[in-house]
């Protein structure tokens, strides 16, 4: 096993965070492991990025294939998620293989077709921005869903275009964004506000041409 994660590129400190979350790995038989391998390969993942998948969630390969793997991969794909993307969403966010799908998933998107968004929409979403699936409903998902709602009076298909929205801090970075854009009576779309850097957003709606200046920078 432990010659098998090398082969994938998980050794020295890699290979210790690997074992301290998912110990029980190093029970696993070899043939049993290379079947998940295997199994994430057949859905167009190349090796470098199983590697990277053992890395950042190893609880995925300790999984069984067909009463977890699959039926993430299945909900997925009934959802609307074609293969084609599947990779991609899986990539940026395994976790949605050992989620559960009647206490984690389902709640989310309900939510989410409660507010309004069509099944099409809210697949359109995940593509784009997998970890959504992750986040709470009562501490991420409502809060800043109800704030271009009833603040911005933007509707929420505006998410839709731009679901990393969801990933920005609504006390530190969009509700101060938003009120700088509202005193100059600037509209822009979510992506627009949030999308730029600091010094970009400065520089764009503020009229300042540096937001922060490195103590070493030179004046002529």
């Amino acid at each position: 096993m432990v010659d098998q994660f090398g082969e994938l590129g998980i050794r020295n400190k890699k290979f210790g965070r690997v074992i301290a979350k998912s110990p029980q790995l190093l029970l696993k038989k070899l043939q049993e492991f290379l079947q998940v391998v295997l199994f994430f390969e057949g859905l167009g993942l190349d090796q470098e990025t199983v590697g990277k998948l053992v890395s950042r969630c190893p609880e995925v390969f300790a999984a069984n294939i067909d009463t977890t793997l699959k039926k993430k991969v299945e909900f997925l794909a009934e959802f609307g998620i074609s293969n084609d993307h599947l990779p991609r969403v899986i990539k940026k966010y395994p976790e949605v293989l050992v989620s559960d799908v009647n206490k984690t998933l389902l709640p989310r998107i309900n939510y989410l077709m409660e507010m309004g968004l069509s099944r099409r929409q809210i697949a359109l979403m995940i593509h784009r921005f997998p970890p959504l699936l992750g986040y709470s409903i009562e501490e991420v998902l409502k809060p800043k869903l109800n704030f271009p709602l009833n603040t911005i009076g933007k509707p929420a298909k505006d998410v839709v275009g731009y679901p990393r929205y969801f990933s920005y801090s609504l006390e530190k970075k969009i509700k101060p964004r938003f009120w700088v854009l509202k005193g100059r009576n600037i509209e822009c779309s979510l992506e627009v506000m949030l999308g730029k850097n600091d010094e970009e957003f400065a520089a764009e709606f503020m009229g300042v041409g540096r937001m922060l200046v490195s103590p070493s920078a030179t004046f002529q």
